[in-house]
């Protein structure tokens, strides 16, 4: 009988254990409930800044197709980067989305009940524990004061001593067997938050893969461009093309001569002043000379 009686106070003080490492979990929780919101605003400000950043991207794709240098091959592959970039992002709206929806909020909502569910875990032990020490302390005293009296010479009460003292034990085994379960409620309600935690998780995750899953198609695009794009100093076929087509076409292309700048115009203008100038001098000089010396 002793030796369940000291059973019974181990078993409660695992339980008290349990029932504070819960309680003492609750700054973890809230902390990572508070780190997962700061990520989820950095995420739709990420998402915000992708679709502009692609909305760009898409220019400069379409300005590759259109330009003849470039050729429309490098346009294309470009662009399928662009829609795997598109892609990509979507996925990332729906990561950041199930952040939010499948893990913040029913863990917040989780953890309010999780404070509930330990504190009544607490006080219907406590009482319980409280009644059947109390059940057992009564039915101890009894059974002493029989002993008592059974010690005295009174040989008639030993059957009642007898039985007092299997209730008694029966009563520290039936206290065993109830700490035992309160026991077990603690470690299935210990458990049971981590389960949930995974499966708020689960669709997160789920998203996470999806996109990285997206990630992986980019390498195809980035070889293809890595080899259209070798040597930049060599023009592909369809550029050379694009010389071969103007051959025998209306010649609807004129290379116009661009302006003189105003600086260059001001220089030529002055050097054909000084040069009539410097004639028109020669000019009076020779006209003068032959004044001088005409006969009278």
């Amino acid at each position: 009988m002793e030796t369940v009686e000291k059973e019974c106070g181990a078993l409660g003080g695992l339980f008290q254990a349990i029932v504070n490492d819960m309680k003492c979990s609750y700054p973890v929780w809230e902390d990572f409930s508070a780190k997962a919101t700061k990520l989820h605003s950095q995420l739709r400000t990420t998402v915000l800044a992708a679709v502009a950043f692609l909305d760009a991207f898409q220019k400069v794709a379409d300005m590759a197709t259109n330009t003849r240098g470039a050729t429309r091959d490098i346009g294309s592959a470009l662009t399928r980067m662009c829609m795997r970039h598109r892609s990509i992002e979507a996925k990332l709206r729906h990561f950041t989305n199930a952040l939010m929806e499948s893990l913040i909020n029913p863990l917040q909502d989780r953890i309010e009940d999780w404070k509930k569910n330990a504190n009544q875990l607490d006080k219907d032990h406590a009482k319980e524990y409280k009644r059947s020490r109390h059940e057992i302390k009564k039915k101890s005293s009894d059974t002493m004061k029989l002993q008592k009296k059974a010690r005295k010479g009174r040989g008639d009460l030993q059957p009642q001593l007898d039985s007092a003292m299997q209730d008694v034990n029966d009563m520290y085994l039936l206290m065993e067997e109830t700490e035992k379960q309160a026991v077990r409620r603690a470690l299935v309600e210990e458990r049971g938050r981590f389960c949930s935690f995974i499966g708020f998780l689960q669709p997160v995750v789920n998203g996470e893969i999806a996109m990285l899953g997206e990630i992986t198609h980019l390498q195809a695009i980035i070889d293809d461009l890595t080899v259209l794009t070798t040597d930049p100093h060599k023009l592909p076929p369809a550029s050379e093309q694009v010389i071969k087509d103007l051959k025998g076409s209306d010649y609807s292309w004129s290379y116009q001569t661009p302006p003189s700048s105003p600086s260059s115009s001001g220089s030529r203008k002055s050097s054909m002043c000084s040069s009539v100038n410097s004639a028109n001098s020669s000019a009076s000089r020779s006209s003068g000379g032959s004044q001088t010396h005409s006969p009278s």
